[in-house]
């Protein structure tokens, strides 16, 4: 059943259910109304004919006669009370003595009080006639409707409840074909919805949906282009990534099967210099795989971690000495300069992150250039937005994955000593004043296997996964890596780490 289906039952069914109570409703208003509409014309009577017959008796000085006059009064003919005798209802005049002076029947006049059986009902009931301040009589009416006033009442009252479940009859279809055309408002966004998420179940991932207003369904549209957008991208990175990986294995292993097929074929000979190539590509095949296989360990967080106390001015000093050569031979001017607290992190990931920028700087730096790299502590990153709020939390994540908690980390259960909110954050700043990056690549070049220079040679930059397994690293130790350059000047990569807690004792974690 279509979704504009069940709005169209369920907005039926509502309509159903609301003409119900609003009938129910109706008819006992109506019917407490006509009640009290009757009650009120015979107390409305009732005041009017004793006025009357105080006049009378003032008038006249006493009730002799008072028959007669009653008699006049409700005649069909005189109209000075509004109906006629046989329209009115029964009623009884007594005199001080509690005799019936007065009957509209009469049939008891003359009788005392006291000989009628429902004496104490009628006097109960009935109301004094005044005349001067003096009660000179009592006046009792039945109670009972007449009748004239139940029919009266029973034509009124079906009146109204004809006159009710006409409006309620013709609100209900106008309720009914607004809410049709409601319906099919608010529907058709969802029925394109619909029809683009059963596209993109067929493969279709570029199908978009048009956005209108500001409402739910529009944010769900935006939502929904979005994540197509964002699947057309990851799409076309498994291809790239496909296509990448065949190109950097494709060369290598053409190396290794061109050389293997020289040796057996006895074009060349089985020398250490002839096989020196074969070597040199299959370490760089092992290179490849290793990096892919890291890459993909890190962005699913399950990277193998041994966390300690780690000072990065020597990891840094370490990486320089082992470049130096590289360095003279290009005539580089290399610093390291300042120097940050301690941190609690990986030393062999933090080594590799180094060692991937300090080499890529070394490549993209022309002779005579300088190379500084800059320790430092810093406040929190978030110039950029690339660190916000859960940035601090990202190394408590390492703690918990696979399911381990971060109170293990002492090996006491339940122990709340480490606190993983940072005291603070250092920064490292690796400067260079090379060929620079264009302000255009700039937001690529984290992403797998993206290389400026886009030719596949090794002295032109490797495979390209050294920077995106930097940003990983980083990033799962709770931190973030920034880039700034410009063309001709040089470029400069900025990590944020955070500083170790005072409740660390150095202990080592092992998280695989």
């Amino acid at each position: 059943m279509t979704l504009r289906r069940k709005f169209i039952l369920a907005l039926i069914g509502m309509v159903f259910f609301m003409s119900i109570v609003f009938t129910s409703i109706a008819l006992t208003s109506t019917q407490a109304l006509l009640g009290h509409a009757e009650t009120y014309v015979q107390q409305a009577y009732g005041d009017r004919l004793n006025q009357m017959l105080s006049v009378y008796y003032e008038g006249h000085g006493g009730w002799v006669g008072v028959q007669d006059y009653v008699a006049k009064i409700t005649d069909p003919t005189d109209q000075k009370l509004g109906r006629s005798l046989r329209d009115s209802q029964h009623f009884l005049v007594f005199d001080n003595k509690d005799q019936v002076v007065v009957d509209t029947a009469k049939k008891d006049l003359g009788k005392q009080l006291a000989q009628f059986p429902v004496d104490n009902k009628i006097s109960k009931q009935w109301q004094e006639i005044k005349v001067g301040g003096k009660t000179v009589g009592h006046y009792w009416q039945d109670q009972r409707p007449s009748a004239v006033d139940g029919r009266l009442a029973k034509t009124i009252g079906t009146s109204i409840i004809q006159a009710m479940l006409i409006g309620l009859i013709l609100t209900s279809l106008v309720a009914l074909l607004l809410g049709l055309l409601l319906t099919r408002h608010f529907t058709k966004p969802l029925n394109r919805l619909m029809e683009a998420v059963r596209k993109v179940g067929k493969g279709d991932l570029s199908s978009q949906v048009e956005v209108k207003g500001k409402g739910d369904i529009a944010i769900l549209a935006r939502d929904f282009n979005r994540m197509t957008e964002q699947l057309t991208r990851n799409e076309e990175v498994r291809r790239n990534m496909v296509a990448d990986i065949a190109h950097e294995l494709r060369t290598p292993l053409a190396v290794i099967l061109g050389k293997l097929e020289s040796i057996q074929e006895g074009v060349l000979p089985s020398t250490p210099e002839t096989i020196l190539p074969i070597h040199d590509e299959t370490l760089r095949l092992i290179r490849l795989v290793r990096d892919l296989q890291q890459l993909s360990l890190a962005e699913a967080g399950k990277l193998p971690m041994t966390m300690r106390s780690v000072k990065l001015r020597q990891i840094v000093e370490r990486i320089t000495e082992q470049f130096a050569v590289d360095f003279e031979e290009r005539g580089l001017q290399v610093a390291v300069i300042g120097d940050v607290p301690d941190i609690i992190g990986d030393p062999d990931r933090l080594t590799q992150v180094f060692v991937n920028l300090i080499g890529n700087a070394l490549l993209h730096t022309p002779p005579g250039g300088s190379l500084r790299v800059l320790l430092e502590e810093a406040v929190r990153p978030v110039e950029d937005g690339t660190i916000k709020d859960e940035a601090t939390h990202r190394l408590r994540d390492v703690f918990r994955r696979k399911g381990q908690r971060a109170e293990e980390v002492n090996g006491r259960e339940g122990n709340s000593a480490v606190d993983l909110r940072p005291d603070g954050w250092v920064q490292v700043t690796v400067e260079d004043s090379g060929e620079g990056i264009p302000e255009e690549e700039l937001e690529h070049i984290f992403n797998r296997f993206y290389r400026v220079n886009k030719a596949r040679e090794r002295e032109s930059g490797g495979t390209g996964l050294g920077l995106a397994i930097a940003k990983e690293f980083i990033q799962a130790h709770g931190g973030s890596i920034q880039v700034e350059s410009k063309p001709d000047v040089g470029s400069s990569f900025r990590i944020f780490l955070p500083v170790k807690n005072g409740n660390w004792e150095a202990n080592t974690l092992t998280i695989s």
